[in-house]
């Protein structure tokens, strides 16, 4: 809720206190006296100001490039107002909210609203009392909804969600092509059966990974969006596995899930979090790889085919992503490139899925180190992949080994 302030005072240096964040009266409402200020509980102090209509591309052009302009009111009966035009004109303002204060609230919304992307109509009645506190405070709102997102589009269907939607959803696989039913358990060795149990344990770990991307990723829409298609895919991999597991005799028990329903802690950077788990879907990519190239028995393999694929379109999925924060910003390669060097560049403790590294207490820790003892080559195969993503984050061929990522992360430092 925004409050209405007195007249800003001074702190002990004699400079006003006032915030960046500003919301600006053009051409309406000349009989209200604003304040000179709000309080957000969103953004903090606002600066309030009214501007004339013929002053309001100066006014534009003035505006400090570390402030933030949240809202405009403008005044027109029934007209698109110039201030609204001037506006959109500038991208420096694609997030400032706009609203057309007239005699045309609660008529036919005229075309020119979508045209300037204007949020509503206002009557000057309604800004009466305690109305100009609420209608400023819906302004701050709207604008508070738009600035978490770094990778802001102005129409929907331009976000890399919407790109990537059609080739992901084609590629998915239908439970119909299983066939659980023509399970042979005397195809199955004893150790395919150990690797099994581990493998429907371990994608118990997708669920707090669903529950962080959408903590992380607050207030942004396109990742986000993803991220509800990624966690249903990944939430089939433990399914299908128990359910084969179950016709062979052997109980997935309920606690492996529950081990793993607690949040791991919020990573310092979206582009980290995405590397880390662009080599976690590298490496489970290749461990089903493997698995499914060794066993005899054919549902298995015809289920594990299908989770590898899985696997590398996420693995291809988080990398979209990740070129979209990388691509000409510095501070981003940076972290994708530390993110690669601490999961690549020692294995002498056995650390080689991050699925395993949040949950000490699951079972499934140990139990992915053994299982990728048993495939050898596979963890080679995946940070092979892994490397030549990296390479195209930091816009750099000659990373090869871990050394150069050193080299990478020295020379952009």
């Amino acid at each position: 809720m925004t409050t209405l302030l007195p007249p800003p005072t001074q702190n002990q240096s004699g400079s006003l206190i006032a915030g960046d964040t500003k919301v600006a009266f053009v051409g309406c409402l000349p009989d209200i006296q604003l304040p000179q200020q709000v309080e957000s509980a969103r953004l903090g102090i606002v600066k309030i100001e009214r501007v004339r209509e013929d002053e309001f591309e100066k006014y534009l052009g003035e505006f400090s490039a570390s402030g933030n302009l949240a809202a405009v009111f403008a005044g027109s009966d029934y007209a698109v107002p110039e201030s609204i035009v001037t506006l959109r004109r500038m991208p420096t303002f694609a997030r400032t909210r706009a609203y057309v204060v007239g005699k045309g609230a609660g008529g036919p919304v005229p075309g020119w609203t979508e045209t300037y992307d204007v949020e509503d109509i206002l009557s000057p009645q309604e800004f009466n009392g305690f109305g100009m506190s609420d209608k400023v405070d819906m302004g701050l709102r709207a604008y508070h909804s738009l600035i978490h997102d770094s990778l802001y589009t102005d129409y929907y269907l331009d976000t890399t969600f919407n790109k990537i939607f059609d080739w992901f959803e084609t590629t998915r696989w239908d439970w119909k092509d299983i066939n659980l039913d023509g399970v042979n358990r005397e195809l199955l060795s004893p150790n395919e059966i150990d690797y099994l149990t581990v493998s429907a344990i371990m994608e118990f770990g997708t669920l707090p990974g669903a529950h962080n991307f959408l903590r992380e990723w607050e207030g942004e829409t396109s990742f986000s969006s993803w991220a509800l298609m990624w966690g249903a895919e990944e939430a089939r991999h433990s399914l299908v596995q128990a359910r084969y597991l179950d016709k062979i005799g052997v109980k997935v028990r309920s606690k492996h899930a529950l081990y793993k329903r607690e949040p791991y802690p919020i990573g310092e950077t979206h582009t980290g979090t995405l590397v880390m788990n662009i080599i976690s879907e590298a490496r489970a990519s290749e461990l089903y790889k493997q698995l499914a190239a060794h066993t005899q028995e054919p549902v298995i393999k015809r289920i594990w085919k299908l989770l590898s694929h899985d696997e590398s379109r996420h693995c291809r999925a988080f990398y979209v992503f990740s070129k979209e924060l990388c691509e000409g910003n510095k501070a981003n390669q940076i972290a994708a490139l530390r993110m690669g060097y601490i999961w690549l560049a020692d294995r002498s403790d056995g650390l080689k899925h991050p699925a395993g590294f949040f949950y000490p207490h699951s079972t499934s820790t140990g139990d992915i180190r053994r299982a990728e003892a048993g495939r050898e080559g596979a963890t080679d195969a995946a940070d092979a992949r892994v490397m030549s993503i990296l390479r195209r984050l930091a816009a750099d061929d000659s990373i090869e080994t871990t050394r150069d990522i050193k080299r990478k992360l020295k020379s952009l430092m």
